[in-house]
């Protein structure tokens, strides 16, 4: 969790909160649909307890090494330098698209063939132009993740056509992703404040950055929808 308003819940509040938000997405998910959830140390162990209630199956708990973490300024525990994205599947018949997954494998055999994707992934966090930033030279969302991870994860359980839902937009990176790779998508942001205080920032970086049209953004008044996003 962030040091952030919308991010500030009791242990109680956030369990509740929990089982609220995946409990919807288990009614939306086709029965073999797979779910993505990103979360650190902090919350993993409500995560995965939620998601044996719902009666998902845990897949994958895949472990992002940050190879530019940021340092230990308290030096009385080990350097937090990773982060969870535990992978969980309602039904039997999942998507998992092993084959499109090694060939977008950055490592290789000895030999150069094509390797498994393991669920260790080493990236940096977010930076250089795929930061987006605000005039004020501030990231205009303080957990905004790799595209590289969105696109293994999105390449990995959907098929061109498919439907991808991001139950928390953010900085928007699932749907640029999505959009990259063919995919349909919903996303769903109520953080209404930070996006009207960033909406003239975010809209001019996100046109630069990732060449979508005006038809597919439009922010008016706090509101941004790229195809559909909707703001609850």
């Amino acid at each position: 969790m962030v040091n952030e308003e919308w991010d500030k819940m009791t242990a109680p509040e956030y369990l509740k909160f929990t089982r609220k938000w995946i409990g919807a997405c288990h009614k939306a998910l086709k029965d073999n649909g797979s779910i993505y959830i990103s979360c650190t140390y902090h919350n993993i162990a409500e995560v995965m307890i939620v998601l044996k209630q719902f009666d998902f199956k845990i897949n994958n708990i895949l472990v992002w090494q940050k190879t530019n973490a940021m340092p230990n300024m308290t030096k009385r525990v080990f350097t937090h330098s990773t982060e969870f994205v535990v992978w969980a599947v309602k039904g039997k018949k999942w998507i998992f698209n092993y084959g499109e997954l090694k060939k977008i494998n950055p490592e290789t055999q000895k030999d150069g063939s094509l390797k498994q994707m393991r669920d260790v992934w080493a990236m940096p966090l977010v930076q250089g132009k795929e930061r987006l930033r605000g005039k004020d030279g501030k990231a205009l969302h303080p957990t905004q993740k790799p595209e590289e991870m969105l696109k293994r994860i999105i390449v990995a359980s959907s098929n061109k056509g498919d439907l991808v839902l991001d139950p928390f937009l953010g900085s928007g990176t699932t749907a640029v992703v999505a959009k990259k790779l063919g995919r349909n998508w919903i996303g769903i942001e109520k953080t209404k404040s930070m996006l009207k205080q960033h909406k003239d920032d975010f809209k001019e970086l996100v046109y630069k950055l990732y060449d979508l049209t005006p038809e597919e953004i439009a922010i008016v008044e706090g509101k941004i929808s790229y195809s559909e996003v909707h703001l609850i």
